[in-house]
Order: C-alpha cells, then structure tokens, then sequence
C-alpha cells in the first residue's frame, strides 16, 4: 500500500477483506442478510426494508428458531477459520473509519491516515 490517504487505504484494507469473505463464499454485497437453520447461505435482504420491517421479520421467528439476521461486515464474526473472522472485524473498523472520516477536520483525518500508515507487525 503507498497511498497515505485514509481513504484509499480503507479501500484498500476493505477490498483485502472481502476477497477474504469472497474465498469463504460469504456474500461481499452491502447490506443485511439472513440465514434459516438449514439454510447453506445468507441471503440480503431487499434495501426497499427500513428498519421496522427488518425487525419485525427477526420478531417472526423466535430467537430460539436458529433464524440469524446480520449486516455484511458481521457474516464473519463467528466463523470457524480466523482469517474470516479477521476480515469481519477489519470490515467493521473500517465502517467506523470511513463514517468518522464523513465529519473529521484535517486533524483527525491526518491521525487516522498516520493510524494506517503504521507497519502491522
């Protein structure tokens, strides 16, 4: 990586990511999902669903049903392979990134692009 922008870095760390979830066969798509208890893959949820209807599709199945509802950035949280669980939380750190970069001063930007900048080992 030799771009020092926080942006393009993000990017890049988020592309790495999903490729990650891409060789696990995990959806790379933006967005909520959902999973039956004998379901093989998640499926998205149409982006037409606010909030409420979301949440009254998780309250029609029981939490004991073995229905799952996540966002993308989550599928891999509780994977059995550590680099997708990685992944999941590298996809995470970057939403937050990329939304605190949405109202950051120079100041702020500046330390997260030193923040990525840094070697990782």
């Amino acid at each position: 990586m030799t771009d020092t922008d926080a942006r393009a870095r993000l990017t890049v760390l988020r592309d790495r990511a999903l490729a990650v979830y891409r060789a696990h066969d995990l959806p790379v798509k933006a967005g909520f999902y959902r999973k039956g208890p004998r379901a093989r893959r998640w499926t998205r949820l149409a982006d037409h669903l606010d909030a409420e209807a979301r949440w009254d599709l998780i309250r029609a199945h029981p939490a004991d049903s073995g229905w799952r509802y996540l966002d993308r950035d989550r599928l891999g949280e509780q994977h059995a392979k550590a680099e997708v669980r990685d992944a999941s939380r590298i996809l995470q750190a970057c939403a937050r990134l990329e939304q605190t970069l949405e109202t950051a001063d120079g100041d702020v930007e500046a330390l997260i692009g030193l923040a990525l900048s840094l070697p990782a080992d």
